[in-house]
């Protein structure tokens, strides 16, 4: 199920099962593909679905110098590697940037797109500027981390054990350095999918929960209208991982769009 191939010269780290219409899942910033692992499970019943460590995460190679044109790239290549006919593809915050970054660049590889607390541009990645608003600088340690995490990410009523529950088997046994969160960082600099918006014409599905705090609704409203093919669901009593608070209703929504 889990293999190493090679991408624009990037060791990257994959997992795949099931049969049936391909799709592929991209998670967000400093996380792996294990915290897909609750809608990669879910849909390999019924779909071929990958999902891999984004070049700079993981268990996948951590260049120095690296951004979203990259990162699209990379999406690309592993499409044309493993032969998917046009996949689904369902991103993560970062992951969503990913997602629409590629639906844009190239037009023509995806079928539908799942975009999952997104946001059209920025100057920085939203969690580099929370850690600074709440530290001072991006040299932020894992506790600190831990706490901004509960903040900024987590609806109001999610508890520690929820979170804790949530993370068991989900996370990835590599732990990034803070250079590598640094060259993470630098990654989402001055960041844009909106120039390029009128390039996607194909559906897009857009979710973000009612209490996300590193990209709220407002943002996921503005890709929404920019977008000419694209709809939008906020998730009432979901944070910015709204698959973990409302796990059925995020299925459910995503599974009556790609059916």
């Amino acid at each position: 199920m889990e293999s190493t191939i090679t991408i624009n010269g990037i060791n990257t780290s994959i997992k795949q099962a099931g049969s049936g219409p391909d799709m592929i899942l991209i998670h967000g910033i400093f996380a792996s593909k294990e915290i897909m692992n609750p809608l990669f499970d879910y849909f390999k019943e019924s779909y071929h679905v990958i999902s891999y460590d984004v070049r700079g995460h993981g268990k996948s190679d951590k260049p120095e110098k690296f951004d979203l044109d990259d990162y699209a790239d990379d999406l690309k290549e592993i499409i044309r590697e493993l032969n998917l006919e046009k996949p689904i593809a369902i991103g993560l915050s970062m992951g969503s940037y990913i997602a629409l970054k590629t639906a844009e660049k190239y037009p023509t590889i995806l079928s539908k797109i799942v975009l999952l607390g997104t946001r059209g541009q920025g100057k920085i990645s939203l969690m580099q500027k929370a850690a600074e608003e709440n530290n001072g600088n991006d040299n932020i340690d894992l506790k600190e981390m831990g706490r901004l995490i509960s903040r900024r990410v987590y609806a109001p009523d999610t508890t520690p054990e929820d979170v804790a529950n949530f993370y068991k088997g989900n996370r990835s046994e590599v732990e990034l350095t803070n250079d590598e969160r640094k060259n993470i960082y630098a990654s989402l600099s001055h960041y844009d999918m909106v120039s390029d918006a009128d390039k996607v014409q194909i559906p897009v599905l857009i979710l973000v929960g009612e209490h996300d705090g590193i990209n709220p609704p407002e943002e996921s409203v503005k890709v929404n209208e920019m977008l000419p093919t694209s709809r939008l669901v906020i998730v009432e009593g979901a944070g910015h991982i709204a698959y973990l608070e409302k796990k059925t209703e995020v299925i459910n929504l995503i599974d009556s769009f790609i059916e």
